[in-house]
């Protein structure tokens, strides 16, 4: 399986340490006490679009010759509902996104009003799956309210919060929440089953409080830009701040955010004396980075300012 492939959560046809959240939904569905709107709140990449995934394949696919596995929490790649969401092409299933660096499209929303007011030609239920709920503005807002508040009968909406900005808290109000989280032992347990499973090399230092998906994309970085957890932390800022100029991919500020953090979390264990010290060289790098990103600032500059600093360490 490709890098590009595994990084999509359509791939993920085993549900994995989700169980008591799957088995809370499709009780709920069951009983016809599904809410009109459910709010999954998260740490990006713990798995909640992939929950999601599969608790609409286990109800759209019951009556196929070969359903959704409920025993082992796997989706059938044979089946024709799966087939279908792989294409896009189930008229039942909508789904809406923030781009790249941006906020969620308010002519998604009002296009998303226009579908919902028309019943659903196959009297299936519809699922509105809204991922990167948090990055919708107020221009948007007040559009998506008014679905929420007037959805019919067979529309169910399914908001995904990832924690990446602050949740504007007129939509929260509106939802039934349920808050997701894995453990260190179930992180732990989910990526050396993938990297096993998928026959993946891994180039990062495995840390239990980076989430799976986290870990994957970062991991993936690594693999396109041919770095190693061995190299020179300002190797690995140069290549990254390079690649984000050229795709402007906020994953990789993310990932030279991270890799920022843990340098200083390993000097600071070994040199506690110097903590105040390593805390402002720290902090004075992180802003470098993000004036970098907000301001589209010379790489050169910043990077020979990192490393000035570094110097010091």
């Amino acid at each position: 399986m490709s890098s590009t492939n595994f990084s999509n959560p359509l791939n993920s046809t085993r549900l994995l340490s989700m169980d008591n959240y799957f088995n809370e939904m499709i009780n709920l569905y069951s009983l016809k006490k599904f809410p009109k709107v459910l709010l999954l709140n998260g740490k990006k990449g713990i798995g909640k679009f992939t929950l999601v995934i599969h608790f609409i394949n286990y109800i759209f696919s019951q009556n196929e010759k070969e359903p959704y596995n409920l025993n082992d929490k796997t989706i059938n790649i044979d089946s024709i509902f799966y087939k279908q969401l792989l294409n896009n092409t189930n008229q039942d299933i909508l789904f809406i996104k923030a781009e790249e660096n941006k906020n969620i499209k308010i002519e998604d929303i009002r296009n998303l009003k226009s579908i919902i007011s028309r019943s659903s030609l196959s009297n299936n239920p519809r699922f509105i799956i809204v991922d990167e709920v948090e990055f919708i503005n107020e221009n948007s807002v007040n559009a998506l309210l008014k679905s929420l508040e007037e959805p019919t009968a067979n529309n169910f909406f399914i908001l995904i919060n990832n924690k990446q900005a602050d949740l504007i808290k007129t939509i929260s109000s509106r939802c039934l929440i349920t808050n997701v989280f894995l453990n260190q032992t179930e992180t732990s347990s989910v990526i050396n089953y993938l990297l096993e499973r998928n026959n993946i090399e891994s180039l990062m230092e495995f840390d239990p409080n980076l989430t799976p998906g986290l870990f994957f994309r970062f991991n993936e970085i690594f693999l396109k830009l041919n770095l190693n957890k061995k190299d020179n932390i300002l190797v690995k800022i140069n290549k990254l701040l390079n690649a984000y100029k050229k795709n402007k991919d906020k994953v990789i500020i993310n990932l030279v955010l991270y890799l920022i953090d843990q340098y200083f979390l390993n000097l600071i264990q070994s040199n506690e004396e110097q903590l105040d010290a390593l805390i402002k060289i720290k902090t004075s790098i992180i802003s470098n980075i993000n004036d970098f990103n907000y301001y589209n600032l010379n790489i050169n500059s910043v990077l020979s300012s990192i490393e000035m600093k570094l110097k010091n360490v």
